[in-house]
């Protein structure tokens, strides 16, 4: 197992338990340039979400489907590689 799948199991277990519907919560996740920046791909629980949709699930304060608040601040966040 590589170190960035042991993070990504770390994560998923951290994040289940919180409420709301299948939409509003799951494992984001986003692959860019380290560098740059530029977008490479994005998945949302396994499925494959194109750049505008990860735009549209960071910006969102409340699930379209549920309702409940989607607290931005509380996000946990995993960086591999790049410069701080």
């Amino acid at each position: 197992m590589s170190v960035l799948e042991k993070r990504l199991e770390v994560l998923e277990a951290a994040s289940g338990g919180h409420g709301g519907c299948e939409r509003c919560r799951g494992l984001l996740v986003t692959v860019s340039q380290a560098i740059t920046g530029e977008f490479h791909s994005a998945t949302w629980n396994g499925v494959a979400v194109s750049e505008e949709e990860v735009s549209e699930r960071r910006t969102e304060a409340r699930c379209l489907q549920c309702g409940r608040k989607i607290d931005h601040d509380e996000t946990r966040v995993i960086k591999v590689g790049g410069l701080e």
